[in-house]
């Protein structure tokens, strides 16, 4: 593969196909926002590509299901695109296509959002400081997750969330552990799992949720989630979180009469004139998140 969610080289195929293949042959209907359909053979993206991202110059074949249910309008990898605009376009086409008209829900929705990656200091497009993209993404995420509670489906729904690039935030057990979020009514609250898990066993425990089988010997080896449910659910729904205009300003990135983002040029109110006071801004976070 050309990536942790970019297509796959015709030469690397699985034998037995993807999880695309593996829902669709299962009768499993989905919907995809950007995974699968990354290519790396040549591409070029700026911040005009607003619908799609990317521009490419070569095309690899995708899986027939694949193609035909992923969203044309989703901007894949393209750090130009807040997070907030991904979240509008998640929001739209979901509420378009399935809530309006009173039409089930696919069984799978998977979603990407970006500029968790991080990039470049880019004062003239919003994002002051390596920590706005951590911003937009957090907000984007906490956006996403308050619509889906608030939907019918919320009572039967199961929300994974996990983060790529984890060589690049080394901690004091493994330089290769990363982020893993379970949001569920059906899942422990303020639970910490110590069990040994991969991201492979987002896909067991997935087929394992729909009564699928197996895909191939990895997934059907490793650990599942089943020690972070319950039978006990809490539909509560969620609130997500503002974050701090001074680090990233999302009205300046999801202004809808504002389409070419020119608000998130502007040099937005973040400026601090003492540099430890934004120290204390950006590390404000850590000191309120206390191990459990």
């Amino acid at each position: 593969m050309t990536g942790a969610s970019g297509a796959i080289y015709p030469e690397d195929y699985n034998q037995h196909g993807s999880l695309w293949d593996h829902l669709y042959r299962n009768k499993k209907e989905f919907y995809n926002f950007g995974f699968g359909v990354e290519f790396d053979a040549g591409s070029f993206a700026d911040s005009s590509f607003k619908y799609g991202g990317v521009r490419y110059l070569v095309n690899y074949p995708l899986p027939g299901p694949l193609y035909d249910r992923t969203s044309r309008f989703f901007p894949t990898f393209n750090m130009a695109i807040p997070d907030q605009f991904r979240t509008d376009i998640f929001i739209k086409e979901i509420k378009e296509r399935y809530l309006d008209k009173k039409t089930e829900l696919p069984s799978v929705l998977t979603l990407q959002l970006l500029n968790d990656h991080g990039a470049g200091e880019r004062l003239n497009a919003g994002f002051g400081f390596h920590h706005s993209y951590m911003a937009d993404n957090d907000l984007a995420l906490g956006r996403i997750v308050e619509f889906l509670t608030r939907t019918p489906y919320w009572k039967n729904m199961a929300i994974f969330v996990t983060q790529d690039d984890s060589g690049g935030e080394p901690d004091h057990v493994d330089a290769q552990r990363s982020v893993l979020l379970l949001i569920s009514p059906w899942v422990k609250r303020a639970n910490v799992s110590h069990r040994h898990t991969t991201i492979v066993s987002m896909h067991r425990t997935l087929y394992e949720i729909f009564g699928l089988p197996p895909l191939n010997m990895f997934d059907a080896l490793v650990n599942d989630f089943s020690d972070c449910f319950t039978t006990k659910p809490d539909f509560r729904p969620y609130t997500c979180v503002p974050v701090d205009a001074r680090i990233f300003d999302p009205e300046k990135a999801k202004d809808p009469n504002d389409p070419d983002y020119g608000k998130a040029r502007k040099l937005p109110s973040m400026a601090l004139d003492d540099p430890d006071e934004m120290e204390k801004v950006l590390r404000r976070g850590e000191k309120e998140v206390k191990p459990r």
